[in-house]
């Protein structure tokens, strides 16, 4: 099959292009190695069970970018958030604490609270800060680093906190000034930044929101096509398949994620640029309950995080996030350290039995099914040095009409409305004249 432009990935990059493309009036395909499209975007079924792979509430800061999911005819559901951190006291008992952290330090007890209060007054707040490990330090304080900071980011992590670049906070987190702070802790509380207040969430799944998307380009998507090996002769792309598929383009846009394309191509030194890049693998377990079963303490919550020794480091609840769902959880556990050495029975297991430990589960006779899938790529850690590798990668490609876009193809970490925003961005650079 011959086409000017080849899609690798159909995730929501891929598919939000290849709908512009169409547009356009362009002569692509998509190339999507599952069995169906989306990427993360994918809603999973289990019996009567409906969830996602991790938090998929869609809020933006960008009115257009807001717009843009409004505008397309799903039936959305409309929460005000509901997120909270789990906090284990020294005797076993869980306290639920507001999420951001600095708006639950309210609610922790008195010794926790006044080390969080003390460390923030007096962090140094040093500018010149490179690694996460320091900016914790700098900025959030010992107490704030003691109580969670530290804990959750070593926990979520594949990586030492003193090799990931301090990017991956400093351009997300705005450190409150310390009478703002003072205030929040013991006044008037805030939910951080106003637009992630409110969000809308499509009642049949997130699947939803990228079937639709890519319901008008299915004759240009190919499932079930691994990409192997690329080689470019004569100016053209061959993208060639596991499956022996043939495919040639004059332009590559690879959405999948940056290592699998850096394997499969044939370039001069690309791939030598492998070994230069981290990420986190991670198990999705969901554990749904039978009928009339709660969760306890969270069941209201769309989602918590969990720093302590539970396997897991987040929970969404799939129930809170459309009426239709009934209540099941999805557990979160990067592939490192203990997981990777147990079965998908053992690991099941275990998330049942820390939230029977922690007290969100009463029984285990409450839950109905338990399933468990393992995405590859969720997470790239910024690691220190890896805007400068990236550049050279960009620039290495792009010489060759290859390049790069969405979260995995790009490398960055991105939410859903950025990733809309991000392909419109490069449709109107590389496509509108």
């Amino acid at each position: 099959m011959s086409v000017k432009i080849a899609v690798l990935g159909g995730g929501l990059a891929g598919l939000e292009l290849g709908r512009r493309l169409n547009e356009q009036g362009k002569d692509f395909v998509v190339l999507e190695k599952e069995p169906r499209t989306g990427g993360l975007c994918r809603t999973n079924t289990t019996g009567p069970y409906r969830w996602d792979f991790a938090v998929h509430a869609i809020y933006s800061r960008s009115q257009e970018a807001m717009d843009f999911f409004c505008s397309l005819p799903l039936d959305y559901q409309y929460s005000d958030r509901n997120v909270k951190i789990v906090h284990r006291k020294g005797n076993g008992r869980t306290v639920l604490l507001d999420y951001p952290f600095e708006n639950g330090i309210r609610d922790l007890p008195i010794r926790e609270k006044l080390e969080c209060v003390l460390g923030y007054v007096f962090a140094r707040r040093k500018k010149d800060v490179h690694t996460l490990a320091e900016w914790i330090e700098s900025y959030s304080g010992f107490g704030t680093a003691r109580h969670f900071m530290v804990p959750y980011n070593r926990k979520i992590w594949n990586c030492p906190l003193s090799e990931i670049s301090s990017d991956l906070v400093s351009v997300k987190i705005e450190p409150a000034a310390p009478l703002e702070f003072m205030k929040n802790v013991f006044w008037k509380k805030e939910v951080g930044r106003a637009y992630q207040a409110k969000f809308i969430y499509p009642r049949e799944g997130v699947q939803a929101l990228t079937d639709h998307i890519g319901r008008d380009i299915q004759n240009r998507v190919v499932t079930n096509a691994k990409v192997s090996h690329l080689r470019q002769q004569n100016g053209r792309w061959g993208i060639f398949t596991t499956r022996g598929q043939k495919f040639e383009a004059d332009t590559v846009i690879s959405t999948i994620p940056l290592p699998e394309l850096l394997r499969a191509i044939e370039m001069e030194g690309i791939r030598s640029h492998y070994d230069q890049l981290r990420w986190n693998h991670t198990f999705f377990i969901m554990v749904g309950l039978k009928d009339g079963a709660r969760f306890r303490m969270i069941d209201d919550c769309h989602w918590v995080f969990f720093k302590g020794d539970e396997v897991f480091y987040r929970l969404t609840l799939m129930h809170n996030f459309s009426n239709r769902f009934p209540a099941a959880a999805v557990a979160e556990i990067t592939d490192k350290g203990r997981a990777s050495g147990m079965s998908p029975e053992e690991m099941s297991g275990a998330v049942v039995n820390d939230l029977m430990r922690i007290g969100v589960l009463r029984s285990a006779e409450d839950v109905q099914v338990t399933d468990i899938r393992r995405v590859e790529y969720t997470y790239m850690i910024p690691t220190l040095g890896l805007a400068e590798v990236k550049k050279g990668i960009k620039d290495t490609l792009e010489a060759r009409n290859v390049f790069l876009l969405g979260r995995n193809g790009n490398w960055e970490y991105l939410n859903m409305d950025n990733i809309v925003l991000r392909v419109r961005d490069f449709v109107r650079k590389n496509f509108l004249g």
